[in-house]
This record gives structure tokens, C-alpha cells and sequence, in this order.
């Protein structure tokens, strides 16, 4: 039998090219940052970020760079997230959590290194366009991941066990954190497109509904599983008193959120589809990536509540 031969994913081979190493670096910083470059998930936000920068005018180079970018900024707050003082988390994507491998100091310089590398990787990206359009790239980066995004999301998450959380409360944290990384994928790529008024807010709208339901799904996993079985630590938030829409409204009301949640981003991408063939690559992402995702990941929390 022949064996068939794999073409290699173009993403991961970028993330790896683009990954912070340099000869002669310090080891160990050198294997944190290549296991974080390394271990990849879905890819997701990466993937969208490609799509959309193609669809909006990027050539192929700039499109793996802008891509590389966010997974590195993404890859970088989940090294912070999983440290013993944020989630203490053991296990991520099946495998020891790079402090644990490597060390909290070390894990905490990778992630830098991949911060610096995501900014430098946007600035190539957009070097060609307008001063306008970079001004905005710069803009939107920070407006994400800042006080007011990833940061400030962050922060709140915190001190979430301090606070009479409510449903709204975790809403509000799932979107700053989640929420704008979903943003940053689809609105930093479709700068170039200069989005009119409504669309931008049809694009918001698509991003929050994505980033919520993706947090609620992440909420639900952290209660139903056991152990390390979903692949990263789970009952860390109740552990830890930190927001989860499970621990608040429920299983049933968590899992009903988030086919509601779906249903409203499967709406937002068509509106979206409508108005153009230059936005149709978002209505078919939702049905071909976000939708069966969301299903698998329903039908298995719905028969470990049953259990």
C-alpha cells in the first residue's frame, strides 16, 4: 500500500518559522517558547485571521504573518493564564503546562517574547498599507488586548470571587477576555475594507456572540469533565471562584445560553453575507468550524450531566 503523503499545514509551519528563537539563545527560554509555538489547538482565531486578511486584500505572506500574530498573542495569554498565580493550571492541550516544564520564569519570558513577536509580526503585515489603515491596526491592538480587552478582562476575572457575580458579570469578563480576541481576528484582518458603520456593528455583534458562546462551552467543560480528560485542568473556577455561566445558571441554562448564542452568530454572519461576497467567508466559517463544534461539544455535555 502506498502511503499518502500530507501536505504541510502552512499555518503551522509559520508558527514555528515565526516563532521568537534565536541561535545562542538561553535553552531553556528557547524550549518554553518552542513548546508554546509548538503545541497548537484548533487554531481557530489564527485561521479566521488568514481567511479574512486573504479575503481583504493581504497578500499570502502578510495574511501567515497577521495569523501568526494572534495565535502568538493567544499562545501568550494562555501561558500567563495557566501560571499557579492565575489558574495554577497542570495539564493544556493534553500535555504538562509550560511552567511546569519549564519553570514560572521561564514561562513568563516566553510569553513576553511572544508578545513582542505578535507586535513586530502586525507591524509587517500592514507596512504597506495606508498611515491611516496602520494607525487603526495599532488602535485595535490595543483597544484588545489593553485595560479595556484582554487585560482589564483578565483583571476582573480575578477578583470575580469578591464580587456578587451574576450572569451579566460573566458576560461582561467573557467578552473583554474572549470576546476580543475573536474581534482582533476578524476586525484587525478587515481594516483594508474599511467596514462601513453598520457593518462594524454587525462584525461586533458576530464576535461577542462567537467569544461568549466559545467561553460558555469552555465553562461547561471546566465543570462536566473530571480530572485532566478534556486535554487542559478543569474545576479550576469553582476551585478558585472565578466566573463561570455553568456554575451560575446551570447546566441546563448554560447549555440553552449557548444554543441561543449560536443561533444569534449564525444570524449576525449571514446578515453579514448579505451585504456582500466580500464578508461570505464569515457565514461559511460559522457553519463549517464554529456550528459542528458547538454541537459535538453540546451532545458531550449533555451526556456527562446525564452520567
Amino acid at each position: 500500500m502506498v502511503a499518502l503523503h500530507k501536505e504541510p499545514d502552512p499555518l503551522v509551519a509559520a508558527l514555528r518559522e515565526f516563532a521568537p528563537v534565536t541561535p545562542r539563545m538561553e535553552s531553556h527560554l528557547e524550549a518554553a517558547i518552542t513548546q508554546a509555538a509548538g503545541e497548537t489547538g484548533k487554531l481557530i482565531r489564527a485561521r479566521l485571521a488568514h481567511e479574512a486578511a486573504r479575503r481583504h486584500g493581504l497578500d499570502e505572506p502578510e495574511a501567515l504573518q497577521l495569523a501568526c500574530a494572534i495565535e502568538y498573542f493567544h499562545t501568550a495569554s494562555l501561558l500567563l493564564d495557566d501560571l499557579p498565580c492565575m489558574d495554577d493550571a497542570a495539564v493544556r492541550r493534553g500535555l504538562p503546562c509550560v511552567h511546569r516544564v519549564h519553570g514560572e520564569a521561564t514561562a513568563i519570558l516566553a510569553a513576553l517574547a511572544l508578545i513582542n513577536r505578535a507586535y513586530a509580526l502586525v507591524g509587517f503585515a500592514f507596512a504597506d498599507q495606508s498611515a491611516a489603515v496602520r494607525l487603526q491596526a495599532v488602535a485595535c491592538v490595543d483597544g484588545c488586548l489593553g485595560p479595556a480587552g484582554l487585560v482589564g478582562g483578565q483583571a476582573s476575572d480575578l477578583r470575580y470571587g469578591e464580587t456578587p457575580g451574576d450572569a451579566r458579570a460573566v458576560a461582561r469578563i467573557a467578552a473583554a477576555k474572549t470576546g476580543a480576541l475573536f474581534w482582533l481576528a476578524v476586525f484587525l484582518p478587515a481594516l483594508p475594507a474599511v467596514a462601513d458603520a453598520s457593518e462594524r456593528r454587525d462584525l461586533k455583534r458576530l464576535c461577542v456572540y462567537w467569544g461568549l458562546a466559545f467561553q460558555a462551552m469552555d465553562d461547561l467543560g471546566d465543570v462536566l469533565h473530571r480530572g485532566d480528560s478534556a486535554g487542559k485542568s478543569s474545576g479550576r473556577d469553582r476551585a478558585l471562584a472565578r466566573p463561570n455561566l455553568a456554575l451560575v445558571l446551570g447546566l441546563r441554562g448554560a447549555r440553552a445560553r449557548v444554543s441561543r448564542l449560536a443561533a444569534l452568530a449564525g444570524a449576525a454572519a449571514d446578515r453579514l453575507a448579505a451585504r456582500g461576497s466580500r464578508w461570505d467567508y464569515l457565514a461559511r466559517f460559522h457553519a463549517e468550524c464554529f456550528a459542528p463544534a458547538w454541537r459535538v461539544a453540546y451532545a458531550a455535555t449533555e451526556s456527562l450531566a446525564a452520567a
